[in-house]
């Protein structure tokens, strides 16, 4: 077991670009900003300012994405809200439709590595990180049990958002599992989550995606893995999936590992891309020498 030694201090040393594309259209009811902040969540700024946004972004980080109003905003604006956080609105155009979440293509990073060593390697499996795990896949799959032969009821977002955070943990394990069987690895552990990194492995050869659980997605190579998992979580692989479809939860598919593009170190810093959803500081924990 190794430990993350990667730690940001402060925004400069994460900063991130999202990439998307989006129709313009005169007539449209909503307003297209690029908005550029610096140590603010997308989410506490979105209700503060009552915007739609496509993808969530760090809070230590300087990050710039697309986000709409349904009321005009002005060609720019800049403000400063603490002494180290500030945020910029700059008017793109009008579009027809809010922006909802997942209309992106991806991010680029650059990032400070600081004292990290790291080793040549252009790909990653593509663990959900601790921003997604922490304190809230146990508030998920506590709700998970409270609701097993509950009354249909639909779910407040906060609910669905535990939820998808416990369907997370069990992808990374379940895969974790699967990838021990094929190969040999090691651990890298941050704030109590451990990550199994593979080591000498064809990743052409692994499944291209694996499955998110849910009642409508076909398992294919993931049943056994999942069944193995659950049961040591408490459940039966069927009595959970008959759980999701109680709950309306159609499960997905998710890339299994990440081939790396627009990689390039220049002194200190790494430059790269990612599609999204994928996770930057799970790069940099497959970077890290052992």
């Amino acid at each position: 077991m190794i430990k993350f030694n990667w730690k940001r201090t402060e925004p400069e040393d994460f900063i991130v670009k999202e990439i998307a594309e989006h129709e313009i259209s005169e007539n449209g009811k909503h307003f297209l900003y690029l908005l550029v902040k610096r140590n603010l969540t997308t989410k506490e700024l979105a209700r503060k300012l009552n915007f739609s946004y496509a993808g969530m972004k760090d809070k230590i980080s300087i990050s710039s994405q697309f986000i709409t109003f349904e009321t005009f905003k002005g060609d720019f604006l800049k403000k400063t809200l603490k002494k180290d956080s500030w945020f910029i609105l700059k008017f793109i155009g009008r579009k027809s439709k809010k922006l909802k979440v997942g209309q992106l293509k991806g991010n680029r990073f650059a990032i400070n590595l600081k004292n990290l060593e790291i080793s040549e390697k252009s790909w990653f499996i593509n663990y959900y990180d601790i921003q997604r795990l922490k304190r809230n896949k146990d508030k998920g799959k506590e709700l998970l049990r409270k609701l097993i032969g509950s009354p249909e009821k639909k779910l407040k977002w906060i609910e669905n958002f535990y939820i998808d955070s416990y369907l997370s943990f069990l992808w990374n394990k379940s895969l974790e599992t699967y990838l021990k069987e094929k190969t040999e690895g090691y651990f890298i552990a941050e704030a109590e989550e451990e990550f199994f990194i593979p080591e000498n492995i064809d990743i052409s050869k692994l499944p291209k995606f694996w499955t998110i659980l849910g009642y409508k997605k076909k398992l294919l190579e993931s049943e056994l893995y999942y069944s193995t998992v659950l049961q040591k979580e408490g459940f039966s692989l069927n009595e959970f999936l008959s759980l999701l479809k109680h709950l309306k939860i159609k499960g997905d598919y998710r890339m299994t590992y990440i081939n790396v593009k627009e990689l390039k170190k220049i002194g200190n810093h790494i430059f790269f891309y990612l599609p999204k959803g994928a996770y930057a500081t799970m790069f940099l924990k497959h970077l890290q020498k052992q």
